[in-house]
């Protein structure tokens, strides 16, 4: 080879290892909730209060997102980082960065678990695919749990994720409290002692309180 194919080989190098590093080191633009639609294709940061998670039965994670009047669907593609993940709570303020793409016909953010991190704590709320992980570790304690209402009887209604692959059996235990005006699909929170029943091998919330979600 001569020396002409020689320099030109370092060049191409020289330009390849500068391309890498700019990836690295550049930052990728913040951009608000409200604008990520203007960014298809591209990998941005930007921000925003929890107000859905769910988990996939592939362990992928589903996540929404809200800020200037705007929501935004997040998947978490699966890893080791996502039992961390689990901690979030709804209402929590994340920051995140992925690249924003169109799914059904609506943008999402594809991410990773290392590429969200948690900015404020909202709330000690859980969601319902949270919960259904590792339900022991729940058991007694007094919960409040974020989740969208079906199958409502007279004194017992379920709690499913946005996903409707997971679902939690609430039993009304306060006297004082009525769910005949609850309709499928209404956002509620849920708040009671969660349960284990012996009889009927499952898990249940006993139920104090119940609100709608904002």
């Amino acid at each position: 080879m001569d020396n002409v194919g020689k320099i030109v080989i370092i060049f191409s190098l020289v330009g390849v290892c500068i391309l890498y590093g700019i990836s690295v080191f550049v930052t990728p633009p913040f951009v608000p909730l409200d604008e990520v639609a203007l960014h298809e294709g591209s990998v941005i940061r930007t921000r925003g209060v929890i107000t859905d998670f769910s988990i996939t039965k592939s362990g992928n994670m589903l996540m929404k997102i809200e800020g200037n009047k705007t929501e935004l669907p997040l998947f978490v593609t699966s890893g080791a980082e996502n039992e961390e993940l689990l901690n979030l709570s709804y209402g929590d303020e994340i920051a995140v960065e992925g690249r924003v793409e169109v799914y059904r016909g609506e943008y999402e953010l594809v991410v990773s678990g290392n590429a969200i991190k948690k900015v404020t704590p909202g709330s000690t709320i859980s969601f319902v695919s949270q919960i259904a992980v590792h339900p022991e570790e729940y058991e007694g304690r007094k919960l409040q749990v974020a989740g969208y209402a079906e199958d409502v009887y007279q004194r017992v209604f379920y709690l499913r994720d946005a996903t409707g692959d997971y679902r939690l059996r609430v039993k009304l235990m306060a006297t004082d409290i009525s769910i005949s005006e609850l309709q499928e699909g209404d956002k509620i929170i849920a708040e009671g002692v969660f349960s284990y029943d012996a009889k009927n091998m499952r898990y249940e919330l006993n139920l104090v309180a119940l609100r709608r979600c904002d």
